[in-house]
């Protein structure tokens, strides 16, 4: 009788380390998703400064035409300011699509790391079972 009830026992450990690895990857996944939407946020204020430094680019080079200057508009200051800005922002929203990436990497290798320590608990379940059946 004491045999089928720690089988039973076992196989519910087992069953409760299959939950928990379940439950802490869904968790981390939900870290993932509201980790990924502040930084979508923060992508879109980044492109929206990227849009105003365009629109400003314009601005500055309208300007400039309705002033009568029409040659190397390049090496105006007020372009080159207007460009360096440009630069900056557009560099934001690149560094935000690198901060989601990395989001998504780690939530993979903790992803792993969850499974991979569940799993070893669940063999280790396995190999005493087979060692008290020997």
């Amino acid at each position: 009788m004491s045999g089928i009830l720690g089988k039973v026992f076992s196989m519910l450990k087992k069953l409760g380390y299959l939950g928990m690895q379940y439950a802490y990857t869904i968790v981390h996944w939900g870290l993932k998703l509201i980790k990924i939407q502040l930084q979508k946020r923060k992508r879109s204020r980044a492109q929206n400064k990227m849009e105003k430094a365009y629109s400003g680019l314009g601005a500055e080079i309208y300007s400039l035409y309705k002033q009568g200057e029409e040659s190397d508009w390049k090496n105006m200051p007020a372009v080159q300011q207007e460009l360096k800005t440009i630069e900056e922002a557009e560099s934001k929203v690149f560094q935000v699509d690198e901060a989601i990436e990395n989001v998504q990497n780690n939530y993979l290798n903790k992803k792993g790391e969850i499974k991979e320590k569940y799993s070893s608990k669940r063999a280790a379940m396995r190999s005493e079972q087979s060692q008290d059946t020997e």
